[in-house]
């Protein structure tokens, strides 16, 4: 078993996280991931694992400190071997403006959103940088929306641009580890994340209606794959994905 065949997915129950770990066992890959869910992280071993022993799954919180670590542990425990390959997909969607948002929520949503993705990449980066094995890949999913502010999300858009710097000031640090740190942008993909983060069902459905045909989950994890298959020299280090008609 060579170290490029396990990677580990935080968020893999849904969405683009679960897009992700399917793919990548597609590609021979081995994956722990995480998931809030029991039922949800049972069945998604269940259905990968009736092919192919390619997956196992813990129920985990993506905002606490330890979560790619535990990832990490998870890994060497199951398939004697630690990823170098860490996806961190786990986020939520939050709608509203600075003062028509609930600002009860805000603590919950900037320690998901944030800084729970601010302890996976500093646990990621050393746990690879503690490898003798090289190069490893840590990809990171924002948002399109980082870039353009939109009037739907601002807040939510506001932590996205963040995650840029954070995710550039990281790359500039480990990159000379032959550590690979990439952030992927996606625009309007259609999966439960409009629901689950209380989006008005109707806005979404104009969305659609107005842009035409928009991102699938899969379409982001095929670039997730894409990147980590770059030769040893090649890294691809900020990506937008968007809808073909999506303008902004």
């Amino acid at each position: 078993m060579v170290m490029r065949q396990i990677a580990a997915v935080s968020g893999g129950t849904s969405g683009i996280g679960q897009a992700v770990v399917a793919g990548l066992v597609e590609d021979g890959y081995r994956v722990a991931f995480s998931g809030r869910s029991y039922s949800k992280i049972q069945a998604l071993m269940s259905d990968i694992n009736r092919h192919k022993v390619g997956v196992t799954g813990v129920v985990s919180d993506a905002r606490d400190e330890g979560h790619a670590s535990g990832l990490f542990a998870l890994a060497q425990r199951t398939f004697s071997v630690w990823p170098n390959v860490y996806v961190a997909c786990a986020g939520q969607g939050f709608p509203g403006t600075l003062l028509r948002s609930s600002y009860i929520e805000w603590e919950a949503f900037v320690r998901l959103n944030l800084l729970g993705v601010m302890h996976q990449m500093r646990e990621a980066a050393q746990m690879f940088s503690s490898n003798t094995e090289r190069p490893c890949d840590l990809v990171v999913i924002g948002a399109a929306s980082a870039r353009s502010l939109p009037e739907m999300d601002p807040v939510f858009a506001s932590i996205k641009a963040a995650l840029h710097a954070l995710v550039e000031s990281l790359r500039r640090e480990v990159c000379p580890h032959g550590i690979r740190v990439t952030l992927i942008e996606p625009g309007f993909v259609v999966s439960g994340f409009q629901k689950a983060a209380g989006y008005d069902p109707k806005w979404f459905a104009q969305i659609e209606r107005d842009h035409g045909r928009l991102l699938q989950p899969r379409d982001v994890a095929k670039v997730v794959r894409f990147i980590i298959q770059q030769p040893l020299h090649v890294h691809i280090d900020d990506v937008r994905i968007r809808p073909t008609g999506q303008p902004i």
